[in-house]
C-alpha cells in the first residue's frame, strides 16, 4: 500500500495545487478509441498540464502552446498505457474497496497535515469534487494492483542466480571497501554561469519539501537529471574512492537516513540521501545489493513484454 500511496501523491498534489487545469477552456473530442473505451481531449490536456508542469509551466504563452503540442503524443501514448492496464485489471476481476480508498485519503491528509474539513475545502476551493477524487485515487490503486499481480508478483530471483551473478563477477567485489547506499537528485551543470542561482533556487526548494515530508524518491523521479532517477535517484552501493569526491565528502557527513543541503561539483548540483552504510566484508549485504539489481531488470523486461503484450491483442486507434 505505501508504494500505492505514493504514486497517488504524485498526481493528487499536482490536481490540489494546478489552477491552470480549472481554467483551461478545452473543446472536447475524442482522441484515441482503446478497445470500447475512448480517450477524449479534456483527459489528455489534463494530464499535460498536471504531469507535464515542469515543461511548460516557465514559458511564454507561444513557447507553452508549441510545447504542450509536443507534448501531446507522449502523453496520449501514456493513457493508452493506462487505459489497457485498467481495463486488464478488469478482466483480471480486480477491484478496488471502499475501505482502500479511505485509508489512501486519510494517509494523504496526514501527509500534509490536514483536516477532513480542511482538505474538502482545498478541495472545493480548486473545484474538484470529492466523487472525481475518489475515482482518480481508485484508479491509482487498481493499476498498482494490476502491476503487482500480473508482473511484480510473477519476478522470481533465485539464490542459484545470485550466487552465479557473484562468481561471474568474483572480481568486482575482491578487495572490498565500505560502500554506501546513497539516492541522489542531480542538476547538470549549465552552460551559462548565470542559470546557476536559478538552480540552486529549485534545489532549495526541493530540500525544503523534502524536510516538510515529501518523498525523496519520487521528488528525484520527477526533478533530477541524473542515473538512478527512474528508480527514486537510488544510485545503488557506492565503494569509497569510486564516487566524485564531493559526494563522498557530503556522505561521509551525513548519519544513515541523513539529507544533505544542495552542494556543487565539477558535474553540477546535488542533493543526496544516506541510506545506508556497509562496512567491507558484508558479504550478506552484497548478495541482497545483486538480488535486488537481478529483481529490477527481470522486472523491467516482463513489464515492457506484459504492455507489448496489451497493445499486440487490442484494438487501438489514435484520431490526434
Amino acid at each position: 500500500m505505501k508504494k500505492t500511496i505514493t504514486a497517488i501523491l504524485i498526481f493528487v498534489t499536482a490536481f490540489l495545487f494546478c489552477p491552470e487545469v480549472q481554467s483551461a477552456v478545452l473543446l472536447d473530442r475524442v482522441v484515441a478509441t482503446v478497445n470500447d473505451e475512448v480517450i477524449t481531449w479534456s483527459e489528455l490536456m489534463n494530464i499535460i498540464l498536471l504531469d507535464g508542469r515542469k515543461y511548460i509551466s516557465s514559458k511564454d504563452d507561444r513557447s507553452r502552446e508549441e510545447k504542450i503540442h509536443e507534448l501531446e503524443r507522449p502523453f496520449l501514448n501514456m493513457l493508452i498505457e493506462m487505459k489497457l492496464q485498467t481495463q486488464e485489471a478488469k478482466a483480471m476481476g480486480l477491484t478496488v474497496q471502499d475501505d482502500e480508498i479511505n485509508s489512501a485519503m486519510s494517509d494523504i491528509r496526514a501527509k500534509y497535515n490536514m483536516t477532513e474539513d480542511a482538505f474538502l475545502a482545498s478541495m472545493e476551493k480548486e473545484g474538484i469534487t470529492i466523487e472525481d477524487y475518489t475515482k482518480e485515487i481508485g484508479n491509482q490503486i487498481l493499476l498498482q494492483k494490476v502491476v503487482n499481480y500480473a508482473v511484480k508478483g510473477s519476478v522470481v530471483v533465485t539464490d542459484k542466480e545470485v550466487e552465479e551473478y557473484f562468481n561471474a563477477n568474483r572480481e568486482l567485489f575482491n578487495n572490498e571497501k565500505d560502500k554506501f547506499r546513497i539516492r541522489q537528485i542531480f542538476f547538470a551543470a549549465p552552460a551559462d554561469d548565470s542559470q546557476r542561482k536559478d538552480i540552486e533556487v529549485k534545489a532549495r526548494e526541493i530540500v525544503q519539501r523534502i524536510k516538510n515530508g515529501e518523498s525523496f524518491a519520487e521528488l528525484a523521479n520527477e526533478f533530477s537529471e541524473g542515473p538512478g532517477r527512474r528508480f527514486g535517484g537510488d544510485l545503488g552501493y557506492i565503494s569509497s574512492g569510486s564516487a566524485l569526491a564531493e559526494i563522498e565528502k557530503a556522505a561521509d557527513a551525513l548519519e544513515t537516513g541523513g539529507l544533505s543541503e544542495p552542494f556543487w561539483s565539477s558535474a553540477g548540483l546535488h542533493i543526496i540521501k544516506l541510506e545506508e552504510r556497509v562496512k567491507a566484508g558484508g558479504v550478506e549485504k552484497i548478495r541482497e545489493n545483486i538480488r535486488e539489481k537481478l529483481f529490477r531488470k527481470a522486472y523491467e523486461l516482463k513489464y515492457h513484454e506484459w504492455k507489448t503484450e496489451l497493445k499486440e491483442k487490442a484494438y487501438i486507434e489514435i484520431k490526434l
